[in-house]
């Protein structure tokens, strides 16, 4: 089995692929991950702001932010503090870069799985599980503001090292490689975060705390997945 193994690192790279993980960890696909681990039924994912309010019915909520915080007239932000507790069976979410991403790599894959370092192995597990004797796995970055995202880089190198040390053989592109050596150049997950534009971001939001929550590796066992897609809207399930 010779895996081809990928890293997207912005959202201008081609990604086609067998299987893609989506990555935004600060901070789409890590509260994606929590919501749906604390009893969500599913994320239905869109990529704008009025999309999610046609989404409104009994027992929906509207999650999201634009550039870091609350949007107007929604019940709760992308922080993943904020789904600590179920407060329905349905969760619509828009984010500024990690929805977006998802809904760009529904065209571009066979398997779309969603998620970050909460639970890095269960979607490294998922990955391999999923993909075919040689096919291509890659790693979907969500960037910031159309560019590379260190944090998303960072959690891909991760990734990338251990879907390569789970496979007797593989192919690492340079998209591959550059994640690689990103990962190995932080002593750890928080530093690498910390040191990073989307932690910067939050300055000031009132978010700062979700980076160390960001930052916490393997919390979760669980890797979601698309299970639906249709134009401009995706559903993510366990």
């Amino acid at each position: 089995m010779t895996v081809t193994l990928h890293v997207a690192l912005d959202p201008r790279d081609p990604a086609p692929a067998d299987v893609a993980i989506v990555v935004d960890c600060i901070r789409a696909t890590t509260t994606i991950s929590h919501a749906l681990a604390t009893g969500y039924a599913s994320v239905t994912c869109v990529g704008e702001v009025a999309d999610a309010h046609a989404e409104r019915a009994e027992g929906v909520l509207l999650g999201g932010e634009r550039h870091g915080v609350l949007i107007e007239g929604f019940d709760l932000g992308n922080s993943p503090a904020e789904y600590a507790e179920q407060r329905g069976d349905r969760l619509v979410l828009t984010t500024t870069n990690g929805t977006r991403a998802i809904l760009q790599s529904v065209d571009e894959a066979t398997t779309v799985l969603v998620g970050a370092l909460v639970n890095a192995q269960a979607l490294v597990d998922a990955a391999l599980a999923a993909a075919p004797a040689d096919g291509t796995i890659v790693v979907r970055c969500a960037g910031v503001r159309g560019e590379v995202a260190l944090d998303d880089a960072y959690v891909a190198g991760v990734l990338m090292q251990r879907l390569a040390q789970a496979l007797t053989g593989s192919i690492a592109t340079d998209g591959a490689r550059t994640a690689l050596a990103i990962a190995r150049a932080y002593p750890d997950a928080l530093t690498a975060l910390n040191d990073s534009q989307s932690a910067r971001d939050l300055d000031g939001t009132g978010h700062e705390a979700d980076i160390a929550r960001c930052a916490q590796v393997d919390l979760l066992a669980s890797a979601p997945r698309v299970t639906e897609a249709q134009p401009g809207r995706v559903v993510v399930t366990l």
